[in-house]
């Protein structure tokens, strides 16, 4: 009898070849055995090839598309196909990042990085390419443990998407290594934006150290670009370099101020301190520049609480005047905008609270607003004797009851195990940061671990644990 001509078996194709005991070509996307009998291709994500390996088949024309139609804008730089073969591997963790890591991204407030530039780069630039994709293997082999790993946690590094993402990483450094010398005016954007997808991944695998490294290297770059505020618009000027990059910088610049990081980009605190920045607070007009005009108090107020909770008493002590100065300034102006951002809501929705996913970023405003306020009084207190009795004690309750509100419409498939901003994380913390109530630090606590999220540099499990450490030296 005629015997059937032997073929390796394909352990990582498509379910339907596998179900219909056919060998698979893992073509990227959907495999050609599907698409020319009209079946359905999908899949297993856990299903990484071992080998790695490129494969060698003519690049396919892959579309990306963003989520809520972004797509449409981006068109034209992402029509036909990549200028390099795909493997596929490679275009299952593209299409987890898409999908997937880009929805948790922008899950807090929407930006441009990542429903339109970060894609269009990724398809001309192999540097950005590589680090997309890095990314994307690293957010799926999380969402396969069902968690970020933590320090001491190194066994769960082993899952072999966390290698790949390793490859990965290496084959984008070793790109902008090899232009280095090159006179690209967009090169220095392909390196923040590698250097903002780098700090991401080693964020999701739990290095913050890493993440510290590869954001130092950013601001550096940005620290040479002379970049300021223009006193009309509040616009950046970015040196060539998008602005919502700049952004993204300054938003991890927030957080990672606890783990050490010198020299922060401080042209927004210059803006604030020197200029009359109550000018830019007066009735707002659309919510946009509502935002635009909250950022510069926004990264300038974390600055200063972060800077005080670092400091000892004597540090604070010393430089005391100044401290006050910039505290009071900083309480002035965030009190104005408070009811300035109020005021735009009731003249244009009628109403300050909103249950619509569309004016979540308005909850999420109002909600730092007030972190901010509560961190800023408190920023001097002595971390071991704090003030009895507490003169905070219902803006502590306001703050809590505020966070507590936006925890529940996040409640869900829609709450992101990661976003780029810490907005709900730090309101809870400073809520309870030195407290005389030692109610608050367990309630904080509770609170923080139920909502098992990381926030740029800041994570929930991370801020319970030093809650936990501080009420124990208070008993």
């Amino acid at each position: 009898p005629q015997r059937k001509a032997f073929s390796k078996r394909s352990r990582t194709g498509c379910r339907t070849c596998r179900a219909r005991r056919v060998k698979c070509d893992e073509s990227p996307g959907a495999c050609n055995n599907c698409t020319s009998t009209g079946r359905i291709c999908a899949y297993d994500m856990q299903r990484l090839p071992p080998g790695g390996g490129r494969k060698k088949t003519t690049a396919k024309a892959i579309v990306l598309s963003a989520p809520n139609g972004a797509s449409a804008t981006i068109r034209a730089a992402i029509a036909a196909k990549f200028q390099w073969k795909v493997t596929s591997d490679e275009s299952r963790c593209l299409s987890f990042f898409q999908h997937r890591a880009v929805p948790q991204l922008v899950g807090y407030f929407d930006s441009p990085l990542w429903r339109e530039l970060i894609l269009c780069l990724s398809c001309t630039e192999p540097a950005v390419y590589h680090a997309v994709v890095a990314l994307g293997a690293v957010s799926q082999a999380n969402e396969m443990a069902g968690r970020t790993p933590r320090p001491g946690q190194q066994h769960l590094l082993r899952n072999i998407w966390y290698g790949f993402a390793l490859e990965q990483s290496s084959r984008s450094f070793a790109l902008i290594h090899k232009r280095r010398a090159s006179h690209d005016p967009q090169l220095q954007e392909v390196i923040l934006v590698c250097c903002l997808l780098f700090i991401i991944c080693e964020l999701l695998r739990g290095n913050v150290t890493e993440a510290t490294f590869h954001l130092q290297g950013g601001l550096q770059i940005l620290h040479t670009m002379n970049i300021e505020r223009r006193s009309s618009g509040l616009e950046l000027s970015s040196g060539g370099v998008d602005e919502c990059v700049v952004e993204s910088f300054m938003n991890f610049q927030e957080g990672s101020i606890y783990y050490g990081l010198k020299k922060p980009l401080r042209f927004d605190s210059e803006f604030v301190y020197d200029r009359p920045y109550e000018t830019y607070l007066q009735p707002f007009q659309s919510l946009s520049y509502a935002r635009r005009a909250f950022r510069p108090l926004q990264h300038t107020g974390f600055e200063l609480i972060a800077t005080c909770m670092s400091a000892s008493e004597a540090e604070i002590a010393s430089n005391y005047s100044t401290i006050h100065f910039q505290q009071h300034r900083l309480i002035a102006l965030l009190t104005q905008y408070q009811h300035a951002l109020d005021d735009f809501c009731l003249r244009t929705f009628g109403t300050t609270s909103f249950t619509c996913p569309e004016f979540r970023e308005v909850e999420l405003t109002r909600l730092t607003c007030l972190a901010l306020l509560l961190g800023l009084k408190t920023a001097t207190y002595s971390k071991r004797q704090p003030p009895v009795p507490d003169r905070h004690l219902c803006e502590r309750k306001s703050l809590m009851a505020a966070a507590q509100t936006v925890m529940r419409k996040f409640d869900g498939p829609d709450r992101p195990a990661f976003a780029p901003t810490s907005t709900i994380v730090a309101a809870v913390y400073i809520a309870a940061h030195v407290c005389p109530d030692h109610t608050f630090y367990c309630l904080a606590s509770d609170l923080l671990r139920s909502w098992s999220s990381d926030e740029g540099f800041m994570s929930s499990t991370m801020n319970a644990k030093i809650l936990d450490e501080s009420l124990k030296l208070y008993l």
